[in-house]
């Protein structure tokens, strides 16, 4: 059974890292569901141009610079949404890819800026929107899990290990918010066409390990708007979780790609692959 129209009308949901990609989209998806959505990233301009894009498309949009690597930028963001009457969503999306490579010889301000942002983003995220959810006794927060969540992956050390942690901080608070009337939830959107996974950096002498990259994303991608649908059924239920990648998953859509031809060179995902200089 399909959503309600308007399922969202008069709720107040924020997203992290909202404005292009995946983020966007599950603002898009939350507003055409009625929802007024507060985006947010760390470009005051970009923040600018996805207000004024939804807003077009006839989404009610506010939106804030935010580094969610910083409380005080979070908690402004909290507010913002609190301005405009109430917050009930709030989705942790925001998120940073590390550079490919051995961690022996990952830069240290790398893997902090990775850790910054997937990490602490996620934790400030959580800490200011869940004593709102208490304190009125209800709201949906939802973490995005990624790659590496449910184990190990050589070679991407950073990325992996904090989807691991996100993972991990979820579930916690998921028991700790039992019988409040908070619902926490984890999204694993799988591989997302965005520029995120399109724009790759490698240490030297790895970039040729992504050479299979686009056949993966062409087996198994989607678009960031396929990929944002989820969400909307964790917001409206009890659902716990969201994993796109599972077996039947990956069969059917690596069937279904490859008899359209997403494997053909033509039609690949543009990669660029930038090669660290460690002179």
């Amino acid at each position: 059974m399909g959503l309600q129209r308007d399922a969202l009308r008069g709720r107040v949901a924020v997203v992290t890292g909202s404005t292009r990609g995946l983020g966007l989209a599950m603002a898009r998806q939350l507003g055409r569901q009625g929802a007024t959505v507060v985006v947010a990233s760390r470009s005051a301009g970009d923040v600018e141009a996805a207000v004024e894009q939804l807003r077009s498309e006839g989404v009610a949009a506010s939106g804030r610079r935010c580094d969610t690597g910083e409380l005080a930028d979070v908690e402004a963001l909290r507010d913002e949404a609190l301005g405009l009457g109430t917050l009930d969503i709030w989705v942790n999306n925001a998120g940073a890819s590390g550079v490919f490579g051995p961690t022996a010889s990952t830069p240290a301000d790398d893997f902090t800026r990775v850790v910054r942002t997937n990490i602490l983003g996620t934790f400030h995220g959580s800490r200011v929107a869940l004593p709102v959810f208490l304190g009125q006794g209800h709201g949906d927060l939802v973490n995005v899990y990624g790659h590496g969540d449910q184990g190990p992956v050589a070679l991407q050390n950073a990325y992996a290990s904090s989807k691991r942690w996100v993972r991990q901080f979820t579930e916690t608070l998921r028991l700790e918010s039992k019988d409040t009337g908070v619902r926490v939830h984890g999204l694993n959107p799988g591989l997302v066409m965005t520029d995120m996974l399109g724009h790759v950096t490698s240490q030297p002498g790895y970039e040729h390990r992504l050479r299979g990259l686009q056949v993966v994303v062409g087996l198994w991608g989607q678009s960031p708007d396929d990929a944002a649908r989820p969400l909307l059924a964790l917001v409206t239920s009890d659902t716990a979780e969201f994993r796109d990648l599972t077996k039947t998953t990956m069969v059917t859509r690596g069937v279904r790609n490859v008899l359209a031809g997403r494997l053909r060179r033509a039609n690949r995902m543009p990669l660029d692959v930038t090669v660290l200089d460690t002179r």
